[in-house]
This record gives structure tokens, sequence and C-alpha cells, in this order.
């Protein structure tokens, strides 16, 4: 289980990483904010994004008995759970560098 986790940690950061590029690079294009106008797609953006890194890095399955598989879709459902989840990682991620930030500047 801490393996998942961590893994899902880990898979945040790159995420966020490949985002900051992408959006660097969308910026300059000038096509972010037609995209981020867009009703539907502006408001899920990030999701878009975390279900086209999953499904281009081929990442999910992390066995350990967890399954990221939603509603019985199938690879479909388990590459939107796998998104999911690694979009709703990035704040743990956020909060577990903190705590280690602070724990390492009291010693």
């Amino acid at each position: 289980m801490m393996a998942t986790i961590l893994t899902l940690i880990i898979l945040a950061m790159v995420f966020q990483g490949v985002l900051a590029v992408l959006n660097s690079i969308l910026d300059t294009v000038g096509v972010n904010g037609i995209l981020g106008g867009i009703p539907v797609v502006g408001s899920n953006l990030n999701l878009i994004w975390a279900y086209l890194f999953v499904v281009i890095s081929d990442v999910g399955g992390f066995g350990y008995a967890a399954s990221t598989e939603i509603l019985g879709m199938g690879d479909f459902g388990v590459d939107v759970g796998t998104a999911l989840a690694i979009s709703a990682f990035i704040p743990v991620k956020d909060a577990a560098i903190s705590a280690l930030g602070k724990g390492l500047a009291r010693g």
C-alpha cells in the first residue's frame, strides 16, 4: 500500500513537471487561453492532460492489490481512474513535501 502511495506521489511530481512545460509551450503559441475558454474543456483541462499523460506513458495497474478501474469500463476506466488518482495526489504531494521540510528545519 505504501508503495502505491509513493508511486502516486512521484507520478504527481512528474505530471506537474510535464504540465508546467506543456503550459509554457501552449502559452508561447497562444493556445492555452483558447483552450481554457471552452466551457466544458477549460474547467477540466488538468484532468484531460492527466488522462493523456496516463495514456501516452502507459501508466496504470499499480499492482499491490490496488486497482484504479472505475465503473467496470475496462482499460478506459483504468486510465481515467489513474488520471483521477494522479490529479488527486498533487495536494497530497505538496503537503508531504511541506511536512518533510518542516521536519528537517527542526533538526
